[in-house]
């Protein structure tokens, strides 16, 4: 028997904070400093055309869309697709309120449908079974970097007309079957805010292939102005309503040299979960997630899962923080969003709990994805971050076989 768990009185199995150095360097600074001498910040155009032109090619796609924030992305991105007032959008119930919070600007309806506890991620026959008549569009959530089963969603989508739209807000550099996360539906939207794998503070983009689609969500971001210099300044149409996404060129700045280290961000994080699968992979009770066949992630903190009745989780994630680990039990700001209060009563304004018209006839069913809950209820997520030292995982292994060797018999 190890130790006397920390819990106890024994010792700590990690001693030190976890190592967390400043994501920003001289790379920012020396971008950021060309930025400003060039006097042009207000994109499009300038050091944001250049940005977006190497993230098309870092995400191998045609188009890239800069904006200011995931949620953004996912907004303008729906626009881009025909999303339109009524229209149903199936996504999962476990992600960032962000992806619903898009759903809703555009007067669409969210549907959930539930996940594969065994890949953490959505469920393609779920989402079949949820798919009518007002479906116009699937919002594949690549959680935790994971990558969704998109041949299955793609063969879904030409089957039915449905347009697919990858949610890689925390999956930047992951690939699937070779092919880069962002790049396989008929478009996708990343966050670019200070806890993804590359950031601009906060940010984000929206990622196609297709001209058109790309066309609307650059004018979707940019109030609809055209500036090509083909309309003079009283003369611009305002074709339909949009919004100002615009990211500028301090945004860009940073995201240029965020971008050049993401390859070697990707694999220090790949190299960390596969110590975690190699060297955890044995403990009682404790499964790790499938990886859908030619998924490689690009991991955010791997979502593990406790299946054992005695302890519990919650006892065991209280010993394992005894221990100094950096151990968390939520997938997402909100468990699952069938059950938050915005859901649950189709509050949509603040000040009035009048329901808008295109959401009144809409029931929720809070226990309809029993999957996420069971999820929720059950998840470790270990800690995984590229700053990460070698002795943070050392420490970080030991500390959870020795928290299982005292607690799980």
């Amino acid at each position: 028997m190890s130790e006397q768990l920390a819990l106890h009185g024994g010792p700590k199995a990690k001693q030190t904070p976890y190592t967390l150095t400043n994501r920003y360097g001289e790379e920012e600074v020396v971008e950021l400093r060309r930025a400003l001498e060039s006097g042009k910040l207000m994109g499009p155009g300038g050091v944001v055309e250049e940005f977006e032109a190497e993230l098309a090619q870092a995400f191998e796609v045609k188009h890239v869309v800069t904006v200011t924030s995931g949620t953004a992305a996912l907004h303008t991105a729906l626009c881009a697709l025909g999303v339109a007032e009524g229209d149903e959008v199936i996504t999962t119930p476990m992600t960032d309120i962000g992806t619903v919070a898009a759903i809703l600007a555009l007067h669409a309806v969210p549907v959930f449908a539930d996940i594969d506890l065994e890949t953490r991620l959505i469920d393609p026959e779920a989402v079949r079974g949820k798919i009518g008549p007002r479906t116009r569009c699937v919002i594949t959530v690549h959680m935790s970097g994971m990558p969704c089963d998109m041949d299955t969603f793609m063969a879904l989508g030409a089957e039915t007309g449905v347009k697919i739209l990858e949610d890689c807000a925390q999956a930047h550099g992951g690939t699937y079957k070779g092919r880069k996360l962002g790049s396989i539906g008929d478009a996708a939207g990343f966050s670019m805010n200070e806890s993804k794998q590359m950031t601009t503070g906060d940010g984000g983009f929206v990622a196609t292939g297709d001209d058109d689609t790309a066309r609307i969500a650059s004018l979707f971001r940019d109030k609809t102005y055209i500036r090509d210099g083909s309309v003079g300044r009283s003369g611009q149409p305002i074709p339909f309503f949009a919004l100002n996404y615009r990211a500028n060129g301090l945004h860009a700045a940073v995201g240029r040299a965020q971008l050049a280290k993401l390859p070697a961000l990707v694999a220090r994080r790949r190299e960390i979960a596969a110590r975690y699968y190699n060297e955890l992979g044995d403990l009682k009770d404790l499964q790790l997630p499938r990886i859908v066949d030619g998924g490689d992630p690009s991991w955010w903190p791997l979502a593990a899962r406790y299946t054992g009745k005695a302890p519990s989780r919650d006892d065991l994630v209280e010993a394992l923080h005894a221990e100094g680990l950096s151990i968390s039990t939520g997938m997402s700001p909100a468990n699952n969003i069938l059950r938050t209060d915005m859901v649950r009563t189709k509050r949509y304004y603040p000040l009035t709990a009048e329901v808008p018209t295109f959401w009144r006839d809409i029931d929720y069913d809070p226990d309809s994805c029993p999957s996420v809950d069971e999820l929720q209820r059950t998840v470790i997520r270990l800690p995984l971050d590229e700053r990460y030292v070698d002795e943070d995982i050392d420490a970080t292994i030991a500390g959870m076989h020795k928290v299982w060797a005292h607690m799980t018999g």
